[in-house]
């Protein structure tokens, strides 16, 4: 089964229930993508911000559904970026 599809019908399915152990995010680094390279998983990009209110509604949920987090553990590695810090290289 393609595990893209099952994690976008478990992300659209998810309930409220909590999980045992959270997905463990990581930040943006050449280290992840080597990882998921190496361990031939997928990288799941979450770019959240403070601001947003479904970016809280997913942690709250969807991110905590233990079947949510396990197809994440089994076949992704998770990297969250916060929106709010990322700067178009123009205005660097």
């Amino acid at each position: 089964m393609n595990p893209t599809l099952v994690l976008a019908a478990l992300l659209a399915a998810s309930s409220a229930r909590p999980a045992a152990r959270p997905i463990a995010w990581e930040g943006w680094s050449e280290q992840a993508f080597t990882r998921a390279a190496r361990e031939h998983r997928f990288v799941l990009l979450d770019l959240g911000a403070g601001w947003c209110h479904w970016c809280h509604v997913m942690e709250e949920t969807t991110y905590r559904d233990p079947q949510v987090v396990r197809l994440v553990r089994a076949h992704y590695v998770a990297v969250h970026v916060d929106q709010c810090v990322l700067r178009s290289p123009a205005a660097r």
